[in-house]
């Protein structure tokens, strides 16, 4: 069973000692606002197997670089591979990339680079194929909004969404006691 935006929330509400999500909207956007952002904290701690995705998009004969509008996905967080053709490609600094564009390119042979939020790719590839860049990829999961939005976290790990969210409520309300126990069980569930 994939966890769900209103599974946390209904969590939450029995954590914090209520039979139901409470029918204030500004509570429970403060509450979903919460857990939001323990989603995005949990995902910036590391490249997590559970973010890993795929794309694959055309490659354009002689294009040296690739944006979100040529595919690239919009939430791509670190490339983990990138083939063209089939045909594995490494990865090399900016810096590199960036001289391989005023030299020669035959001092880097199909490697690629991320700068600016586009892919170049060294040499610029020989020919227009449909489908023939495939990169596997980190992704950045999009903030829940929906309470159908499922999240990535595998479903044993998700209780730690609504152990910062509790600790940031109590916060709020001037527990810190309360608070501290619920960013201790965050970090604890964090480390196993």
């Amino acid at each position: 069973m994939a966890t769900t935006l209103g599974d946390l929330k209904l969590r939450f509400s029995y954590r914090v000692g209520e039979d139901a999500v409470p029918s204030s909207t500004a509570e429970v956007a403060r509450r979903v606002s919460f857990i939001n952002e323990a989603y995005r904290d949990v995902i910036r701690r590391q490249y997590w197997w559970f973010t890993e995705a795929t794309a694959q998009f055309n490659s354009v004969q002689g294009q040296e670089s690739y944006g979100v509008s040529d595919g690239v996905p919009f939430n791509m967080r670190q490339v983990l591979e990138l083939r063209y053709q089939d045909r594995l490609y490494s990865q090399i600094t900016q810096a590199d990339g960036m001289q391989a564009f005023t030299l020669p390119y035959n001092n880097y042979s199909e490697s690629y680079f991320l700068l600016d939020d586009k892919l170049y790719i060294v040499p610029a590839l020989g020919a227009s194929v449909t489908n023939g860049i495939k990169i596997k990829y980190y992704a950045n999961p999009a903030n829940l909004s929906s309470d159908s939005d499922q999240i990535v976290i595998p479903d044993i790990f998700s209780d730690v969404l609504v152990s910062y969210a509790y600790g940031r409520w109590n916060q709020q309300e001037s527990e810190r006691g309360s608070a501290g126990d619920g960013f201790a069980e965050y970090t604890e569930i964090l480390d196993l």
